[in-house]
């Protein structure tokens, strides 16, 4: 007997065919999927539970007060440590915009306007250092000018115009004949260029000081339809910023204010020379095998290497590069890192410096007062919180006046850390871009 399918039974075999079909394809396409879905469901819900465990706790109020108590304990610590230090390098010295350099200039100006009038401020100490036998800063206007304020604008104007013509003129003649003008109507308001250029044997920017100073008195009475700017007035007067030194130079001023400040706090009687010396860099004693016989019997092993030039006491002239007081003291002979003056000198290491500690911007100070007040003032300015360093001094007694003491010391002011350069307005950027994208 033959089974015979009838049209019923072939379309329910077919559908249990298809159904079986497409079920085995699910299987095949669609199984992996649905695991890898499973489990990131899975992961997702343990992600949520864990989030929501860490929110509950960040929720309990008594702890994020301790964390933001905490938080701002450490970072005014950290703050009151790199303003005492000094080390903080605001982001105009970081780039070299027109509107940074102008920054820094300012900064130089505002430093040098309250060292040169820090003196009305003192109780105790001289400043006999800003005088004719010193920088020779200039507190007011020539007498003439006084007399006739019109002239001094008179002269400026004067001198623009010279100005413009030494820009388009090739003539040596004619040019040499307008430079010799424009050299003697500086005089007559003042700014004797000779006198001013003679001024590097007190640092290389002394002049550029002295010249600071005469232009912060002449902007002081300019007429308000003046057309010139104050940048235009300060090239009239020949004032040219080191933009690439402003920072080190900034340091330097800055800690001639908190040194004289500091003399006059322990009673120094008087600052009779200041120089401000070249910068410099400073790195660790190299190892003896490292660098010559010379240059490791010149300087003790432990100490740091300090390639500087310094003075001859006295102040009169600048000594050879290199030359600088030795420890000896009491008006022992001048050494040479250590050594006496005539023998050999030691040789710098050739190539770059080995073990770089950082940059520093050399002081040599010479001061009077009674030895009391000088010993608590040379261990005020060694002890304090700052980058001051007293690397070498020379002491010596005053013929006639017993018990007070003629100083000169050596103080190497730290403008930078190698490896630590911290910009207090950035970390205050940072914190506050953190707390909004929170």
């Amino acid at each position: 007997m033959k089974f015979k399918l009838g049209n019923r039974e072939k379309i329910v075999a077919g559908s249990i065919v298809s159904i079986l079909f497409i079920a085995g394809l699910h299987l095949m396409v669609f199984s992996n999927k649905a695991k890898e879905y499973d489990r990131i469901v899975d992961d997702w819900k343990k992600a949520r539970s864990d989030v929501e465990n860490l929110v509950g706790q960040a929720k309990n109020p008594r702890q994020v007060d301790e964390y933001e108590k905490a938080n701002k304990r450490y970072k005014k610590e950290f703050k009151t440590i790199i303003e005492g230090l000094q080390l903080d390098l605001p982001k105009y010295y970081l780039d070299q915009s027109e509107e940074s350099k102008e920054q820094r200039r300012e900064v130089c100006r505002k430093l040098v306007e309250k060292l040169v009038t820090l003196e009305s401020d003192l109780e105790n100490t001289s400043l006999s250092f800003l005088g004719e036998k010193g920088w020779n800063i200039p507190m007011e206007l020539p007498e003439e000018i006084q007399d006739r304020p019109e002239r001094l604008w008179d002269v400026i104007s004067q001198i623009n115009g010279i100005n413009r013509i030494l820009k388009v003129i090739d003539n040596p003649i004619v040019r040499e004949e307008k430079l010799r003008q424009y050299s003697e109507l500086l005089k007559e308001i003042g700014m004797d260029e000779a006198k001013i250029d003679s001024l590097k044997k007190y640092g290389k920017y002394v002049p550029l000081i002295n010249r600071l100073c005469h232009y912060r008195l002449i902007i002081k009475d300019k007429p308000k339809d003046f057309k010139l700017t104050d940048k235009e007035l300060q090239e009239l007067l020949r004032i040219s910023y080191p933009d690439d030194f402003l920072f080190k130079l900034n340091r330097q001023l800055f800690a001639m204010v908190d040194l004289i400040k500091l003399a006059d706090e322990n009673k120094v009687e008087e600052i009779t020379e200041a120089t401000l010396n070249d910068f410099t860099e400073i790195y660790k004693q190299q190892e003896q095998g490292e660098v010559g016989q010379e240059s490791a019997a010149a300087t003790p092993a432990a100490a740091p290497v300090m390639m500087e030039p310094g003075l001859r006491p006295g102040g009169a002239d600048p000594a050879e590069p290199g030359m600088r007081f030795g420890p000896g003291g009491r008006g022992g002979p001048m050494e040479f890192m250590g050594m006496p003056m005539g023998q050999a000198q030691p040789q710098e290491p050739t190539g770059p410096p080995k073990n770089l500690i950082g940059q520093g911007s050399p002081i040599l100070m010479r001061f009077t007062g009674s030895n009391l007040n000088v010993t608590n003032y040379l261990y005020t300015v060694s002890h304090i919180p700052r980058t001051y360093e007293i690397d070498s001094l020379i002491i010596n007694t005053i013929k006639d006046r017993e018990g007070v003491e003629d100083v000169y010391a050596w103080i190497n002011v730290i403008s930078l850390v190698e490896g630590v350069i911290v910009n207090l307005e950035s970390l205050e950027e940072k914190k506050e871009e953190s707390a909004s994208g929170a």
